[in-house]
């Protein structure tokens, strides 16, 4: 069980994000979901970059498993962090635009 916790970490950071994601939607069209998926795809991806950066700096044989589990979550949860604070500016600068 405890080989198996460094997936469960990776895949839970990917669902996380997900369901956060979803929550956040102003609605639920089914084009707003996939938006939402694809989004979440594109912050996973970004804790992959994380983690692969720091197997390339140790080497494939050096590295725990469970370290490159923990930097996934990072980066993918600083991933969702960033794209939050860029949609709210988005949205405070679209109401702004609005109000003038």
């Amino acid at each position: 069980m405890t080989s198996l916790l460094p997936s469960f970490i990776v895949l839970g950071s990917l669902l996380i994000t997900l369901v956060i994601m979803i929550r956040r939607a102003p609605d639920r069209k089914p084009a707003t979901i996939v938006n939402n998926i694809i989004m979440s795809a594109l912050c996973f991806v970004g804790g992959m970059l994380i983690s692969a950066m720091y197997t390339r700096a140790v080497g494939n044989e050096n590295s725990s498993p469970f370290i490159i589990a923990i930097l996934v979550a990072i980066g993918t949860f600083g991933a969702l962090a960033i794209y939050i604070k860029l949609d709210e500016k988005q949205k405070l600068e679209r109401q702004q635009g609005n109000n003038d």
